[in-house]
């Protein structure tokens, strides 16, 4: 048994539920899809390592039933998946839609899901057409799928995900020459599509895919040359001809196993880990995915270790914000400008009045009117509470002049 084959397989599934939140949030259906595919075919390869290691003893058969379509399936969702991503990017980075709307994203859902789930679907029914028997068990690797090679199998099993691949990888050098062309202007105008997209993930996502199109693709080929070399190349005439002896369930042990074959089945093992890896590098080291991870991190401290945890430094604080107050202006023609010298005339003739009324001596103002001009005028400002000295003098010269009046 090779260790490294279900360590691989189960050390890669955490890689990929880290940032399933995020994507949920986000409702993306392809990049959904990759996950799903990733995360059980990781799950699929950990189990069968550990029950057919050193083994090719026929067991589960149900089980292998359910995981070889399935395995069917993942060869034509996951370049599927890369096709959607692609040609959303392509069309986030073209002119052709300046605004994306409720009703585009819910159309480009309903065809991606068709795409990267129908589609597979029907690739997995129509593969029972060129099911030569049941399944394969190779030891250590546990049960496979199996085909009747022959132009429908061709047709049926090789040929769709290498169009896919191929179209994925157009629409990625389209996106990208449109990236290269608005290059300065490329964030303003991922903010006015309304995309919720960034240059840097629009970057990673592009990453991600063109990595997936070339590995899936180089994958393809190699499995499709070692097949076409390995098994004969046979008719398929009749129906009953080909499920002939479906029940049959083929054993390949290590023994009798060539060496080439052997290696086929550790690179289409590998690749599966390899893929989860490069999915957590691109779509997992983001900053929405790096505040789900500490929020995740939070939850397990207070919850699961009872631990008392500090708030963050960079936690939102209560702030208080003042109203905006608007600066009046005030023009001088609005305001009623008199003079000192009026404002002096209109006191002297309050306190005349004032004098006549009560019987009593004039004020120091009337004194000063009646006097002689070059007399010092009292200040007009308000009194302060203490007595000047000179003004202690002054009003003891207006008081002598009045006796002397009289």
């Amino acid at each position: 048994m090779r260790i490294q084959i279900p360590i691989l397989s189960f050390l890669t599934i955490p890689l990929l539920l880290l940032p399933l939140p995020w994507h949920l949030r986000a409702r993306n259906v392809a990049t959904l899809t990759i996950i799903t595919c990733l995360f059980f075919s990781n799950l699929i390869h950990g189990v069968n390592s550990i029950v057919w290691s050193g083994s090719v003893v026929v067991k589960a058969v149900v089980w292998c039933d359910i995981t070889t379509k399935f395995t069917i399936g993942v060869q034509v969702a996951l370049p599927a998946a890369s096709l959607c991503i692609t040609k959303h990017l392509e069309c986030v980075a073209s002119i052709r839609q300046t605004m994306q709307t409720a009703d585009d994203k819910r159309r480009r859902q309903i065809f991606e899901f068709c795409l990267c789930c129908v589609f597979p679907c029907i690739i997995m029914a129509l593969h029972y057409v060129v099911q030569g028997h049941r399944f394969d068990i190779a030891e250590d690797f546990g049960c496979m799928p199996t085909t009747f090679m022959s132009w429908p199998a061709v047709v049926i099993v090789y040929l769709p995900p290498m169009i896919l691949a191929t179209c994925s990888l157009i629409y990625a050098v389209i996106a990208f020459v449109w990236f290269i062309k608005r290059r300065a202007q490329f964030a303003e105008h991922l903010r006015s599509n309304n995309s919720g997209l960034t240059t840097g993930r629009y970057l990673r996502l592009m990453a991600m895919a063109v990595t997936e199109i070339l590995v899936g693709t180089g994958l393809g080929t190699y499995v499709f040359a070692l097949s076409m070399s390995d098994t004969l190349f046979r008719t398929w005439d009749n129906w009953a001809h080909v499920h002939s002896n479906f029940s049959r369930i083929a054993q390949y042990p290590r023994v009798l196993m060539p060496e080439y074959s052997w290696d086929r089945f550790l690179i289409t093992w590998y690749i599966i880990p390899i893929g989860s890896v490069t999915f957590f590098i691109f779509l997992g080291s983001g900053q929405d995915a790096m505040s789900d991870y500490r929020r995740l991190i939070r939850y397990i401290r207070v919850h699961v270790l009872k631990q008392t945890v500090k708030p963050n430094n960079d936690s939102v604080l209560p702030t208080f914000s003042a109203p905006q107050r608007t600066a009046r202006v005030v023009r001088l023609d609005d305001l009623d400008m008199i003079s000192m010298d009026e404002k002096w005339d209109q006191d002297e003739k309050h306190d005349s009045e004032s004098c006549s009324r009560q019987g009593s001596l004039p004020s120091t103002s009337v004194i000063h009117s009646t006097s002689d001009p070059s007399l010092p005028r009292p200040s007009s400002a308000p009194p302060t509470g203490r007595t000047n000295p000179e003004e202690l003098d002054t009003r003891s010269m207006s008081l002598d002049l009045t006796r002397d009046m009289k």
